[in-house]
Order: C-alpha cells, then structure tokens, then sequence
C-alpha cells in the first residue's frame, strides 16, 4: 500500500465527496497535511495522471475538479 500527502483542504474534499459513509484512514501531520494510504491500483493511476513536477495534492485536486466537470485552475 503506498502513501499520499495531501493538504487539510484537498482532505476534507474527498471526504465531502465519498459516496459512502468514509472511513478515516489518513493520518493529520503537525504541519496540518494529511498521510493517507492507498491501494497499489489506485496510486499506478494517479502516477498516469501526474504531470512534471506535480506534488501528491496538486494531482488529487486536478483530480477531483476533473471528476466534478470543473476547469483546471
């Protein structure tokens, strides 16, 4: 299982937008980022996704605007 870090606003984002009851796995850093594990499967997919220099919470917001049919920022 390979680890993501994301920031306390993408965080709160993708618990907003579960579709079920979600159950917290992430672990809150000092610095206010979040360590959240995910599948193998799910990380390969994210690794597709990301573009050059794009930082773990830089790709999962791109992510999620993308899966609510926004524009990239």
């Amino acid at each position: 299982m390979k680890t993501i870090r994301v920031g306390d606003a993408t965080y709160r984002e993708i618990v907003a937008l579960a579709m079920l009851p979600f159950q917290h796995t992430g672990s809150r850093q000092p610095d206010g980022s979040w360590l959240v594990p995910i599948e193998d499967d799910t990380a390969a997919r994210l690794e597709r996704m990301r573009l050059p220099g794009e930082s773990d919470d830089d790709l999962v917001t791109r992510a999620l605007r993308a899966y609510r049919g926004q524009q990239p920022s």
